[in-house]
């Protein structure tokens, strides 16, 4: 067993935003069922690869993907007993398990693979890493609390406050939610890098 086969599938609280109430998707499945599709590190593997493509790829596309990632070995380096133990497994459970969900369409007679509109819920899941994670709504709530504060301070005249522009401290307040938002895109950025790196293979 390779260290990649450890990966196994964290439960996140985050991922309740999956399931939001409203959407199609959180009309469909309960938040178990969401979980359990998306536990198994194949499965996740495999959604990776269909959201990284154009259209409705092969099934031995995916077999060689999955495979290439859980062996750790390039695609030309597979032997057919490893491709045939992940082809049993993804077209017996993993597959018919994300068409269940929705995530993907699979034709098994013509063993075409889609991905849908759906499966755009799963990249909170694929992309989110718990030990990376910043409580942004909380930064965000504590620079408007900064803002308030301030604009009382000025109001009421409090030195230093009083004798400072409202225009200036308008534009502070501006730049520290821009650098705020800068780092919340650059924190989205590196956890779609770091899915990426976690699922990408050698040719």
């Amino acid at each position: 067993m390779t260290n990649r086969d450890t990966e196994t599938g964290r439960v996140h609280s985050r991922v309740g935003e999956l399931a939001m109430p409203g959407t199609a998707l959180g009309e469909a499945l309960s938040r178990e069922e969401l979980f359990e599709a998306l536990s198994n590190a194949r499965r996740r593997c495999a959604l990776y690869y269909l959201q990284q493509q154009d259209g409705p790829v092969q099934l031995g596309e995916i077999v060689d993907y999955v495979a290439a990632w859980q062996y750790d070995q390039p695609v030309s380096q597979l032997d057919s007993q490893d491709r045939m133990c992940v082809y049993s497994a993804l077209h017996q459970a993993h597959l018919p398990k994300l068409d269940d969900a929705g995530f993907i369409d699979y034709d098994s007679e013509q063993g075409l693979i889609d991905t849908n509109d759906r499966a755009e819920y799963a990249r909170l899941y694929l992309e989110y890493d718990p030990g990376n994670d910043i409580p942004w709504s909380w930064l965000y709530l504590g620079l408007a609390g900064i803002g308030g504060l301030l604009a009382s301070l000025h109001a009421v005249g409090v030195y230093p406050f009083g004798g400072v522009s409202a225009t200036l401290l308008l534009g502070m307040m501006l730049a520290f939610f821009g650098l705020a938002s800068l780092g919340h895109v650059a924190h989205e950025w590196r956890n779609r890098r770091a899915a990426a790196e976690l699922f990408e293979i050698e040719r």
